[in-house]
């Protein structure tokens, strides 16, 4: 069967946290939220093999390197102007010589030792901060070995903490679908935020599509025409167990898990009627809270639960509404960027909606606020910008990229600041939905 197993992050690693005690809470250096100031200059030297293979040593830092990039708030410094060696003896009591990363800048250092035994790996972290001559934070990890780029991820985020008090989302996934060979089936992928080692979800050489997280991470919905019709799918990650859960109607698609994991929105036709259902996770019972005479789809919840944004033709082509679902009527368009806007996200902090639209004979990415104000184009290019998802810290928004049979997922921060390519190398990749934090 193809499915990923995942364990929850405590059965992966056994983390012993080395916290000095003066530093056991984040000192603010740096503020998050004032882009555009100075960056903070890092020193990533190469990380110590005590036994095993030195290869999972090497790639760590690099892994370090690009996760503390995105922030837009570090500056790696380059290895060639370190004065200092990092050895053994430094994790057994002999002090880093500070004068030395200093005089080259480093305010923040970085060192590290791996060991491998076997399929399994510890591999022990320590962020320092220079200037002060003090460890800001330290951890050791013990799992397997192919969950070394995890680990790196999971120091990423301590390091982010440490200097501004903000939990760091690089341990996060991707979930999306796309084809992995010449044929026309589509199956769902995960992928980590540094674009590595896909792992294949569904592998039943059929259309699976529009992936999406439950609020813990456990589970993936999505729609599978397995068996010739659409159904939608409940999948446990941990164990690979799966359920049919949205049966009824015809075409049918998820739309988000409820902010308390209790029910799922998807949008279903029914005699030729596409409306908007919210299903119990429990028992499969429906209620339906958007309709019209037109098509209703595409549904995104607020994280307060109290509003939904979603897609209708009902003013004569597909634009975005917002419906507040206390209220028996309000609806209200918010989508003006084009003439054809659909694929609402809404952001962690309920401040944005991110949507595709189409203008100018291509699809780009913009954001609005909930009461369609202040609209903004956030993602644009030579080819179609389309389906965005945020990040659980609203700072990202995922997107795919398509211009002339190539597909790619993209991110870019949500001031339009900085941008990667996150993944490629399938075709037909779409529907990227971000995870939430572990």
């Amino acid at each position: 069967m193809g499915f990923v197993r995942r364990s929850s992050i405590m059965l992966l690693f056994v983390a012993g946290v080395v916290f000095f005690p003066a530093t056991a809470r984040a000192i603010l250096y740096i503020d998050i939220n004032a882009p555009g100031g100075r960056r903070m200059p890092v020193a990533l030297p190469p990380f110590v093999t005590a036994a095993g293979d030195a290869a999972l040593a090497a790639g760590i830092p690099k892994v370090l390197a690009d996760d503390l990039g995105m922030t837009a708030l570090f500056e790696v410094i380059p290895s060639e102007a370190y004065l200092e060696k990092i050895l053994p003896s430094h994790f057994a009591g002999k002090l880093l010589s500070f004068p030395d990363w200093k005089l080259i800048g480093a305010e923040a250092v970085v060192i590290g030792k791996v060991e491998a035994r076997g399929d399994q790996v510890t591999v022990e972290m320590r962020l320092y901060d220079s200037t002060m001559g003090k460890m800001m934070a330290g951890r050791r990890y013990s799992g397997p070995a192919r969950h070394v780029r995890l680990i790196a991820h999971k120091f990423a985020n301590e390091v982010l903490y440490a200097f501004t008090g903000v939990r760091g989302i690089f341990d996060t996934e991707i979930a999306f679908s796309a084809r992995p060979g010449k044929g026309r089936d589509k199956e769902i992928y995960v992928v980590g935020l540094d674009g590595q080692d896909a792992r294949p979800i569904t592998n039943n050489r059929s259309f699976n599509l529009f992936p999406r997280w439950s609020p813990d991470g456990n589970t993936l919905a999505y729609t599978s025409f397995r068996t010739g019709v659409p159904v939608v799918y409940l999948r446990n990650l941990r164990d690979g167990t799966e359920r049919a859960l949205v049966k009824f109607g015809n075409t049918k698609s998820p739309g988000c898990f409820s902010p308390g994991g209790d029910s799922l929105y998807a949008s279903v036709s029914v005699d030729g009627n596409s409306d908007i259902y919210r299903v119990r996770i429990s028992d499969a019972a429906v209620e339906k809270v958007v309709e019209g005479w037109g098509i209703e789809v595409s549904p995104s919840i607020s994280p307060d639960g109290k509003k939904i944004a979603f897609v209708s033709n009902r003013g004569g082509s597909p634009q975005v509404y917002v419906k507040d679902l206390a209220a028996s009527s309000g609806e209200r368009r918010i989508s003006h960027a084009g003439g054809y806007s659909t694929s609402p996200s809404w952001s962690p902090g309920s401040d944005r909606i991110a949507f595709t639209s189409q203008s100018g004979g291509k699809f780009s990415v913009y954001t609005v606020n909930p009461d369609g104000s202040d609209q903004r184009l956030l993602a644009s290019g030579d080819g179609d910008s389309t389906d965005p998802s945020y990040s659980p810290d609203g700072r990202y928004v995922v997107y795919t990229f398509q211009k002339k049979g190539y597909s790619e997922l993209r991110i870019i921060s949500a001031d339009g600041q900085w941008g990667k390519r996150l993944f490629s190398g399938f075709s037909g990749v779409g529907s990227p939905a971000w995870s939430p934090r572990r």
